[in-house]
């Protein structure tokens, strides 16, 4: 028996591939429903417009990231309790979860789509570019820099000014991640991987200290 088509979905996959290929502004309904192979009018069975979709695709995102941190074993709680989680986790394993997540970014079709689409996107439409400061700058910046102070307080991080930590630490995952767009081939982006685990080991390695201990002067 052929499984039952679902259109809803298909149509959201199709929007992301024609919004970070073609643009936000420049896709239309009709292009959305070529893609999916049905009629414009369908499309608007599911959705009231790009706006509706463009909505549920921020919406997947989120579902999907949570789905992944935690099917990778990133810490969970409040802040104070992810802390400790990851004030527990040795290097090597910390290397392990930044290898997963950079591989997420950079290998999940619609993760990659849907960052590729706001980078692209954050100079057309304002609201967009505001989605990319959310996902890409401000979010995971003020996330970490949270992290870090919280680990400085129990005693696992060296002191140090935590926002500045958050930027050493974040700048260079970031460039790697969107240098993985103009990887040559399967063996550049896995010199990019490493190159991922390599940071996020040195840097706890230089950051991470015994309990109580403070940063040399």
């Amino acid at each position: 028996m052929t499984p039952r088509r679902n259109t809803k979905e298909d149509i959201l996959q199709a929007s992301l591939r024609l919004f970070a290929r073609a643009g936000f502004e420049a896709t239309g309904m009709r292009e959305i429903a070529a893609a999916v192979g049905i009629q414009p009018a369908s499309v608007y069975k599911h959705f009231a417009g790009k706006q509706a979709i463009l909505d549920a695709i921020v919406e997947r995102m989120d579902e999907r990231y949570d789905l992944t941190a935690a099917a990778i074993g990133m810490p969970e709680g409040g802040m104070d309790e992810q802390a400790r989680g990851y004030a527990a986790t040795p290097v090597a394993q910390m290397a392990d979860l930044g290898e997963a997540m950079f591989r997420y970014w950079t290998e999940d079709e619609f993760a990659t789509l849907f960052r590729q689409m706001l980078t692209v996107e954050q100079y057309r439409t304002p609201e967009l570019g505001a989605l990319y400061r959310r996902y890409f700058i401000e979010t995971p910046l003020a996330w970490q820099e949270g992290l870090f102070a919280s680990m400085m307080e129990a005693g696992a991080f060296m002191r140090d000014d935590p926002r500045l930590l958050a930027l050493e630490f974040f700048a260079p995952l970031m460039l790697l991640i969107q240098a993985a767009d103009g990887a040559a081939d399967a063996a550049d982006r896995e010199r990019l991987v490493d190159l991922a685990r390599q940071h996020v080991t040195r840097f706890g390695e230089r950051h991470a200290c015994a309990l109580g201990a403070e940063r040399p002067e």
